[in-house]
């Protein structure tokens, strides 16, 4: 449980079932009704359970909202486990990166067009219908995560997709035109995805040098960026490789 990679690697070379790591969570209370339990229920959870299919609730958060009536919610969560199940190695750092993303275009508001989705769904929650704040941890942006939960499952399917992660550029020797075209590719492939005209600004301003999709793409990428004169500098180094 507190070293998961370890616990994978056994696992697998013991040939047995892999397990991931679980969190906690209050049971949905409609289920737990049907079971004659009145009372609220601690459970584990996996990462990729999100909420009740069978009554539509959230489960994430100490805040069970109803949100059944947004049938993007429940499609995003049979693609999270999907997800789960085809990239079980790469799940849980895709994970937060994927969050990271999602979490940085909404705050810093430069993507219209999912900014008019997530305030869409934000305005058709309803009230929090419990608040187990006692027993569990309470989330602050509880309601911004569910908004942004079906971006935050599109844009998960590509970065733990092993063909994407082997495309960003390695610490080494890094040709600049050919990390100009992944960047394109990482672009144009997310843009496809979240089905979304656009997600760049203006290539050489410095807010596009800050995207949290752009960072992704390699570590070196604000230098990158930085180099008008690419016939000039065929390759950047490294820093670390000289500390």
């Amino acid at each position: 449980m507190l070293l998961p990679a370890i616990s994978r690697i056994e696992a697998r070379t013991g040939g047995e079932v892999i397990r991931y790591r679980r969190r906690l969570y209050v049971a949905c209370s409609h289920c737990m009704h049907r079971r004659g339990i009145t009372g609220p229920v601690l459970a584990h959870r996996p990462a990729d359970l999100q909420l009740c299919r069978r009554h539509g609730i959230w489960l994430d958060g100490n805040r069970h909202y109803r949100v059944g009536h947004l049938p993007e919610l429940v499609t995003a969560q049979h693609r999270h486990r999907r997800i789960a199940r085809r990239f079980p190695d790469t799940l849980e750092a895709a994970t937060k990166e994927a969050q990271h993303m999602v979490r940085s275009w909404l705050l810093n508001k430069n993507q219209p067009h999912l900014l008019s989705r997530w305030n869409d769904r934000l305005a058709q929650l309803p009230p929090k219908e419990a608040v187990y704040e006692n027993i569990i941890r309470r989330r602050i942006d509880e309601r911004e995560y569910i908004a942004t939960y079906p971006e935050f499952v599109t844009m998960l399917g590509m970065v733990a997709d092993p063909a994407w992660r082997a495309r960003r550029a390695p610490r080494r020797w890094v040709d600049l035109s050919q990390h100009r075209r992944t960047i394109d590719a990482a672009y144009a492939e997310a843009e496809h995805r979240l089905n979304v005209p656009s997600l760049r600004e203006n290539r050489h301003s410095h807010t596009f040098s800050n995207d949290a999709l752009f960072r992704w793409t390699d570590s070196l990428g604000r230098s990158l960026m930085l180099v008008m004169t690419p016939e000039d500098h065929n390759a950047l180094r490294d820093d670390s490789q000289w500390n």
